[in-house]
């Protein structure tokens, strides 16, 4: 006679009935993280709430200035987005983003650059219809432009009616296509014709790089400085970033930093060596600080 058989069959359902109890427990433990590999439980992190205060999520359009070009000594002369002033991450900069997200968490990750090297106004309508495209939608725009606006060759003056008739409809955009959203427009080139011109004399790539015979170069092919030009490179500055102004003073929703950024301070540790035509991460972070508190979103 086998074992088995010797087993009543009242008794062998109830050891069938623990045994398959003793399974289910066995399982529930394991999914409950009681056994090696199993799945976690822990809850998942809370998602921050969104702000009624502060912009949730911020975009930059605009021109090299607000990529970050040439600012990583490891990667010159090309774009270092972690570096710009508006949307970086790199600490060292403290950025509008890095700013914002101290004060409102639910910004995290909502920091687009679509600003594009060598671009002029004529561009932002593009970099406006990708901003409106994203999601979630940017409640914060920053706009840098004019610098490769500026033509230098005697036909400026024709250019400052369509140069701000283009800079319009781009607003019209984006108030149209984020109608709650701010639009911080930054006074580029950054500092004065003076500043910049007595901060590159003291630079050979710099001064080489502003040297020539056109009517806006502030050096002469020896390197001595031309007075008649920085009045003219001043002139035409000047009623581009006036353009800036008016146009911006059209919407609610617009704030132009008021020539702040054209009258920063910089020194030879603020721009780019091989020519000067961008800044450091030193110059960087000065932009960045100049800007939030023109914003005047928190200290």
């Amino acid at each position: 006679m086998s074992v088995v058989s010797r087993i009543p069959r009242a008794l062998t359902g109830r050891i069938a009935l623990v045994a398959a109890v003793a399974a289910l427990l066995a399982a529930c433990s394991s999914s409950a993280g009681g056994g090696p590999g199993a799945a976690s439980t822990s809850t998942p992190a809370p998602v921050a709430q969104a702000s009624d205060k502060y912009p949730n999520s911020i975009v930059v359009l605009g021109h090299s200035g607000a990529t970050g070009y040439d600012s990583d000594p490891k990667a010159p002369e090309t774009d270092a987005t972690q570096n710009s002033w508006a949307t970086g991450d790199n600490p060292e900069i403290r950025s509008i983003y890095l700013r914002l997200l101290a004060l409102n968490p639910a910004v995290r990750g909502h920091n687009t650059n679509l600003a594009v090297d060598g671009t002029g106004v004529g561009e932002l309508a593009g970099q406006a219809d990708q901003a409106l495209a994203t999601k979630p939608l940017p409640e914060l725009f920053l706009i840098q432009s004019v610098d490769n606006d500026m033509r230098c060759d005697g036909t400026d003056a024709d250019n400052y009616a369509p140069f701000a008739a283009t800079l319009t409809e781009v607003l019209k955009k984006i108030t149209s296509g984020a109608p709650k959203a701010k639009i911080l427009i930054v006074s580029s080139p950054w500092a004065t014709v003076q500043n910049y011109g007595q901060v590159a004399a003291q630079l050979p790539g710099p001064r080489a790089a502003n040297s020539g015979t056109g009517p806006c170069d502030q050096f002469d092919p020896s390197g001595k400085p031309v007075p008649a030009h920085w009045r003219t490179l001043e002139g035409i500055t000047l009623h581009y970033l006036g353009e800036l102004k008016s146009v911006c003073a059209k919407f609610t929703a617009c704030q132009y930093d008021n020539d702040a950024l054209y009258h920063v301070k910089i020194t030879t540790d603020d721009i780019t060596a091989s020519d000067g035509f961008h800044l450091t991460i030193a110059g960087l972070r000065k932009q960045a600080a100049l800007e939030w508190r023109v914003l005047g979103l928190g200290s």
